[in-house]
């Protein structure tokens, strides 16, 4: 596979995680700048606005607050980074979900500004990455931002995280759980000839595999019981942090294989039947996929049974995809020119057709 960034960008630049620590939004503004340029969704700053102007009132010159409910695409972030160069702005604030924080991350780079995440949702470890997946303004993808420096500082209120829907919660294990099992496709103990720091990125993502099936139930009936335990904020992490961890020692592309292909084919090819699901449900479905490529179609069994468990899609048709034909040949053209079938061997298009009609199979 070919390396996107040279670079390992292991970290955020300062990642603080507990209950309340939002408070000190405005103290950790004052690290890279005076006046930040708040961006929030709509339901995030519900929660966090009276939080967040407590905070930078009481530390910085000026802030401003913008609920933005769009999609992370180009035009509207060059636009607010002209609103941050303009009105004078010198730090970029996200506060929401995947989306959101991609977004910040992209108006920072625009506007060559430091970014701080407060995420209020692990659906997804974008907080934390330093890479901004980019859609057109009505939702389909249009390929990935790599950034050549890390996110500079991400707060994660674990207060405020423990509230998170289950929903989201899980589709963030899902996103989690896939490095382990998409980097065993690229990656073989014991061989040689393979990317520096892929062979760390495996090992972390198995411990990372362990801890989330081990702790997520457990996770969630604390949760349910609005307790902020150990177990709360070790899944937390796992799901924001170590797996961001995983992405920079893989360098962005060496982590990713079917299951995340799924995804990206399905937004191409259902946009508006997949749009109502969240990118780790769908990893989710891409998961049993490429569990069957990897030849552990029992490996399915706990992951479908969590799935069930939780109302969560577990299907292609789970996700509005019809199950027909030619819904799958589509599915098999689109992967069959991604890097992980093309450099999969001679036999990868073979078992990428027997996986399709294993995953079609599920009622």
């Amino acid at each position: 596979m070919p390396i996107r960034e040279k670079s390992f960008r292991i970290g955020s630049g300062r990642y603080l995680q507990e209950a309340g620590i939002l408070n000190t939004l405005g103290s950790e503004v004052l690290r890279f700048g005076r006046s930040p340029l708040i961006l929030g969704g709509k339901r995030a700053l519900e929660i966090t606005r009276e939080i967040i102007e407590k905070s930078v009132a009481a530390s910085c010159e000026k802030y401003k607050i913008i609920e933005y409910t769009g999609k992370c695409n180009d035009e509207c972030a060059k636009k607010y980074a002209e609103v941050a160069g303009n009105e004078g702005f010198d730090v970029i604030v996200g506060v929401g979900g995947g989306v959101m924080m991609d977004f910040a991350k992209l108006v920072a780079h625009f506007a060559s500004l430091p970014v701080i995440n407060a995420p209020t949702s692990s659906a997804t470890c974008a907080a934390y990455t330093p890479l901004s997946v980019r859609y057109t303004p009505d939702g389909r993808t249009v390929g990935t931002m790599h950034y050549e420096k890390e996110v500079d500082a991400v707060i994660a209120d674990t207060e405020i995280l423990a509230n998170q829907p289950v929903r989201l919660l899980l589709s963030g294990v899902f996103d989690a759980i896939a490095k382990f099992v998409e980097i065993k496709q690229r990656f073989s103990e014991g061989a040689e000839d393979y990317p520096i720091g892929l062979d760390w990125a495996y090992v972390m993502s198995v411990h990372s595999y362990k801890e989330l099936f081990k702790k997520s139930e457990p996770c969630i009936a604390d949760m349910s019981q609005g307790i902020v335990s150990s177990t709360v904020e070790q899944v937390i992490f796992t799901a924001i942090a170590a797996t961001g961890v995983i992405s920079g020692i893989a360098r962005g592309s060496n982590q990713t294989a079917v299951a995340h292909k799924f995804y990206e084919a399905t937004r191409s090819l259902f946009y508006n039947e997949s749009r109502g699901y969240l990118h780790g449900e769908i990893v989710g479905v891409g998961l049993l996929l490429q569990n069957f490529f990897n030849g552990e179609r029992e490996a399915n069994r706990e992951l479908l049974s969590i799935m069930k468990k939780y109302d969560m899609p577990y299907s292609a048709s789970s996700i509005g995809i019809p199950k027909t034909n030619e819904a799958l040949e589509l599915y098999y053209d689109k992967l069959c020119t991604c890097s992980a079938i093309t450099e999969g061997g001679e036999d990868a298009p073979a078992k990428l057709k027997a996986s399709l009609d294993y995953l079609f199979s599920i009622e």
